[in-house]
């Protein structure tokens, strides 16, 4: 991690302070990315954030799910019910519940408000290792050490899928493929964000999509040497990130079902994997210790958390719904809260290896010529810096979660909405003939947005400047231009 800026590339840090109080741990230095961090007796295996943000649950050795505020840093509730370690946690999108599964083979159904358990469920033969609800929250996810992935109802605990080798759709397991021993376990388990996909991954090193209306498998996603640990989607469904203990961390495109990037993501196995919200930035956690950070426009490695990192090894991570923080625990029972770099970071993490690239004398390069060349030294960084932000650019588009916007004022005068959006900074007009704003107001919440134009605001965030809004459907459909 960088602790200093050069002269050429200040570096902002504008993303809000995390107001964890430290529990047993002494602030980090002013330039740290550690925000703060809270120390648990026991190891910590699982965590999550509630969708609003302002909780934090972690699960660990202890037995036990905690949850913590983010505004004290303090633990709000400890949900007893499991008998052994639970190895994983996760809040439903609509933040009513709280499901965790463990050693202990079962999945535990919470209220994520009150704390009561709703329901224990004990399908599993072996451990539960992965849990997830569907974007609905109507349906709950499991992936079990037994090599089954099964799903529930949420409400009423009906059982209405079951995915696994002993159905006949996970390939038989080789040992001789892997130094581990292991089988062919379910090891994570996903929904795609619009809930038409359940993603596992497995000990035979594949990750398999299922479709969740007939629940049979859709598609294989093969590449990995060893024991897939972990598969997450991007969050607008187009990509997929898998962690393995081949070291390596591949990004999928899901259309062609095969790898854009494999990276060499740590020096040991690779337990998580998560995208930001944002879906810019692949954060990933290993046996090494470390927490690493990805970028998506790049494939680069944007920084190493490794100056204030774990003593033992990373088993899960969380972003924030925010994108502003990342949640990490380990087996040293510490919870650590890291600032997520800026675009200016990420601009700074692409330009400084070409710099120095760029600055090194070639060993063919007469004396006269390396001067010469030095003479532009200080205009390099800037394009550099420009060169990056065009490959951003370039594949925002693809990467981002772009199409979220909110309807405004109607001026009749101008016939124009005034529209805006979560996202980007300003505000946005869409022309509608007077005759047809009453139907686009109406169905505006609808709208599918295509063909966009993106450009680089003055604050280093990336701006949609042209978008088509097409209301309606078929034959009824209209096209509107939005833009700034």
């Amino acid at each position: 991690m960088f602790n200093a800026t050069p002269f050429w590339l200040a570096s902002t840090f504008a993303l809000a302070v995390s107001c964890f109080q430290p529990v047993s741990a002494a602030a980090p230095p002013a330039d740290s990315r550690l925000a703060q961090e809270i120390k648990t007796p026991a190891a910590l295996l699982g965590v999550d954030y509630s969708p609003d943000g302002k909780r934090i649950a972690t699960c660990g050795l202890g037995g036990e799910v905690v949850v913590w505020s983010v505004e004290t840093g303090k633990p709000l509730m400890t949900l007893s019910g499991h008998t052994d370690d639970v190895v994983t946690v996760r809040f439903s999108p609509n933040g009513r519940y709280l499901a965790s599964g463990g050693v202990d083979k079962k999945l535990i159904l919470w209220d994520a408000i009150t704390g009561d358990q709703l329901r224990q469920i004990t399908d599993h033969t072996d451990y539960v290792r992965d849990v997830t609800f569907s974007p609905d929250s109507k349906l709950v996810a499991s992936a079990g050490w037994d090599g089954f992935s099964y799903v529930w109802e949420t409400f009423s605990g009906l059982r209405v899928a079951a995915m696994g080798s002993k159905v006949g759709a996970v390939a038989v397991y080789d040992k001789s493929k892997t130094q581990k021993g292991r089988s062919a376990n379910m090891t994570s388990v996903a929904f795609s964000p619009n809930g038409t996909e359940l993603l596992t991954a497995s000990g035979d090193h594949s990750v398999r999509a299922w479709d969740t209306q007939s629940w049979q498998q859709k598609y294989v996603l093969s590449g990995h040497t060893d024991e897939v640990w972990d598969a997450r989607y991007a969050p607008n469904g187009r990509f997929a990130v898998s962690g393995a203990w081949d070291n390596t961390c591949r990004v999928w495109d899901l259309r062609t079902h095969l790898p854009i990037y494999t990276l060499p993501a740590h020096v040991s196995d690779v337990w998580a994997t998560v995208f930001s919200p944002d879906g810019q930035l692949i954060a990933t956690g290993g046996g090494d210790r470390k927490v690493k950070l990805w970028d998506m426009a790049t494939g680069g490695l944007v920084e190493e958390l490794d100056g204030e990192a774990h003593a033992a090894e990373v088993e899960n991570l969380a972003f924030s719904p925010d994108g502003r923080t990342l949640a990490s625990v380990s087996r040293d029972g510490s919870l650590k809260i890291w600032r997520v770099p800026t675009v200016a970071d990420r601009a700074w993490a692409y330009t400084k290896p070409l710099m120095t690239k760029w600055e090194k004398k070639g060993e063919f390069e007469k004396t006269d010529e390396y001067q010469k060349r030095m003479t532009t030294r200080l205009k390099k960084p800037q394009e550099f810096r420009q060169e990056f932000y065009a490959k951003m650019v370039a594949g925002y588009d693809r990467t981002a979660v772009w199409e979220r916007f909110e309807l405004g004022a109607y001026n009749a005068d101008t016939e124009q909405f005034e529209v805006t959006s979560p996202l980007f900074t300003g505000t946005y007009r869409l022309k509608v003939p007077p005759r047809e704003a009453p139907t686009v107001r109406e169905r505006f919440d609808q709208a599918a947005f295509g063909k966009p134009t993106f450009e680089m605001g003055a604050d280093d965030q990336v701006l949609v400047r042209t978008a088509e809004a097409v209301i309606g459907r078929g034959a009824d459909a209209h096209s509107y231009v939005l833009s700034r």
